[in-house]
């Protein structure tokens, strides 16, 4: 299960739920820490839908924290979601990148049918020739995302491999990586964007920039998830960069990477969407906004574990608290 992270800026935080009458109302002068925690009972493997504010214990560098909002997805009380589909330009049919997806995008069309009324869905692609595009701005209907992923997916002249347009596509990666940030950063009321890189991550970068692409959403929001096809090649080590950059993404995030058959692309989809849809928001206000990686830990108090035992929680291990958005997300 994911846990997914986002800091809210005072100026760009959701307003808190009004107290009832005679209590005391919580004033936050500073940014929100938003943690969303997805659950799953090992026996059913369903998320746990019935957890409450006082269930969870959060830390913050091993310092325990009071956790000032709560919000259930099971009561529709978490943000929207923004699924962001993202593949690379189709070169020819390169084995182990986007191009085993050509000509099957309408598999995924079910599973959007799970998304929720509030959601919507991107399209964005990169390409090694240094053109990158959102092609499809976040969407309600569900039929265009498919019809442009098609599109996006369409044979291209363009001829890569070689040292130099490996150096431009991955360029061109970061560059696409912090449109789908800053879009979601200028967005009101703020999203929670998710990138699905349908990709077989035949792909790499060097290991300062990842980590810098990792600070990124560190700071700001989003996490990252992907679909390869079960047939894509396995990437081979790159010496000087780090290889299979999205499983590490995704990992460092708090995503997941599936492998899956035509058949099974769907699933696979609607696999992301419903552990998404059933996680917890909770909020903190950080001890210090340093832009420094902080460790976080999230667990379930006795009484819950009694409750529920063989629950299971999934979190990222870290957050950077900063007070804005950086200047090139405005």
């Amino acid at each position: 299960m994911v846990l997914l992270l986002f800091l809210w800026p005072a100026g760009f935080a959701k307003e808190p739920k009004q107290p009832s009458s005679g209590q005391a109302t919580i004033r936050v002068q500073s940014s929100l820490v938003l943690v969303d925690v997805i659950s799953r009972d090992t026996k059913t493997g369903l998320p746990v839908r019935d957890f409450k504010k006082e269930d969870f214990r959060l830390f913050d560098n091993r310092q325990e924290v009071r956790i000032v909002r709560f919000d259930a997805g099971a009561q529709y009380d978490t943000r929207p979601i923004t699924v962001w589909l993202v593949v690379i330009c189709n070169e020819g049919g390169i084995v182990g990148a986007s191009a085993e997806f050509m000509g099957k995008e309408s598999l995924f069309r079910p599973a959007l049918e799970h998304l929720q009324s509030r959601d919507t869905v991107g399209v964005a692609h990169w390409c090694d020739n240094g053109e990158t595009r959102l092609d499809l701005l976040p969407t309600a209907d569900r039929d265009s995302p498919i019809r442009v992923l098609a599109e996006t997916l369409r044979p291209v002249t363009f001829k890569g491999g070689t040292d130099a347009t490996d150096e431009v596509g991955e360029e061109t990666f970061r560059k696409m990586i912090r449109l789908i940030i800053g879009d979601a950063y200028r967005r009101n009321p703020k999203p929670l964007p998710v990138i699905v890189f349908l990709h077989g991550d035949h792909t790499g970068q060097p290991r300062r920039e990842l980590d810098n692409l990792v600070d990124d959403f560190l700071e700001s929001s989003g996490t990252v998830f992907g679909i390869r096809d079960y047939q894509s090649a396995v990437l081979r080590f790159l010496i000087g960069e780090q290889a299979k950059i999205l499983h590490y993404m995704a990992k460092h995030t708090g995503g997941q990477y599936f492998s899956a058959s035509p058949s099974g692309y769907a699933d696979a989809l609607e696999a992301i969407l419903r552990q998404l849809h059933f996680r917890y928001e909770l909020g903190f206000v950080p001890a210090a906004i340093d832009g420094k990686r902080h460790e976080l830990t999230v667990e379930l108090t006795k009484e819950a574990h009694k409750r529920h035992n063989g629950a299971r929680l999934r979190f990222r291990p870290e957050y950077i608290a900063v007070s804005e958005p950086p200047d090139w997300a405005r």
